[in-house]
């Protein structure tokens, strides 16, 4: 193989972090990374050969995130072997991986392998804290080393292929159920469930900035456009001050919810 393409979508750092771990096991290759994070990265064209490796990783909320159709858009393959990866965060990744199978194949790739990581919540870092953990990391590792061995070895097929990942909240599974029915439409929060505000613990660092997918933060004002803003928390992650603070009584209600019935521990689904 000629080269390995490291590509994620990665708001709050946690989806970069499994993509790395699962590409450190294809030694031996270049490896060129893109971050799909920037509107300016996405308005780019990517294009692979058969004889390039994709390793691929996003979010999910029950589907992949909000702007999978404008990262998939920007990707062109030619029989490319892809390794697809999704974090969520312990609850559920609803139709998710068959998602990102379906928009693999559309563009030309070759999905050899499939799987699905647990990492802490991104609207509540108390929900799936510390993850992925030491555990999470071998089995990781381990994902990666055999999609390493199966692609090497010629094989660019899944055996075993995706399932919807059903979940223990009642709100979640509607969720899914909806958005099983009606895979081609998109989905976004409402402007409600998007309310922040910037506290006086802000330096204007510009961290939240840079690292906002859909250019919605006005550093110098401290405000949002909530119209813009896609709900992936990447800036009250990121944030060095803890600055920047979710308002929604919605949101604070729905992980409530969500909190109460995700307290079983979930391990990665892999499909190979």
């Amino acid at each position: 193989m000629k080269r390995l393409h490291v590509i994620y979508f990665s708001p709050s750092g946690s989806t970069e972090k499994v993509v790395k771990a699962v590409a450190s096991e294809f030694p031996g290759m270049p490896v060129e990374t893109i971050n799909l994070l920037t509107s300016a990265s996405r308005k780019k064209s990517y294009t692979f050969g058969h004889d390039d490796i994709v390793i691929f990783g996003m979010m999910t909320a029950g589907k992949l995130f909000t702007l999978s159709d404008e990262i998939f858009a920007c990707l062109h393959a030619d029989g490319t072997p892809f390794v697809g990866i999704i974090t969520f965060g312990n609850g559920y990744y609803g139709i998710a991986l068959n998602e990102m199978l379906s928009r693999a194949k559309a563009q030309g790739f070759k999905a050899a392998a499939l799987g699905a990581f647990v990492s802490r919540h991104s609207m509540d870092t108390a929900i799936a804290e510390g993850r992925p953990d030491s555990d999470d990391m071998k089995k990781i590792h381990e994902f990666g080393k055999n999609a390493c061995a199966k692609i090497l070895g010629g094989d660019y097929e899944l055996h075993t292929l995706p399932v919807t990942n059903w979940s223990s909240w009642d709100m979640g599974n509607k969720v899914i159920a909806y958005r099983e029915e009606h895979p081609d439409e998109a989905y976004a929060l409402p402007s409600s469930c998007k309310a922040k505000e910037i506290t006086d613990a802000c330096i204007k660092c510009g961290t939240c900035v840079r690292n906002c997918p859909v250019d919605a933060i006005d550093i110098d004002a401290k405000t949002f456009d909530t119209e813009k803003c896609i709900g992936c928390w990447g800036c009250i992650n990121r944030c060095p001050k803890h600055a920047i603070i979710s308002t929604s009584k919605e949101v604070a209600e729905i992980m409530r919810s969500f909190g109460e019935a995700s307290t079983k521990r979930l391990e990665p689904e892999i499909f190979i």
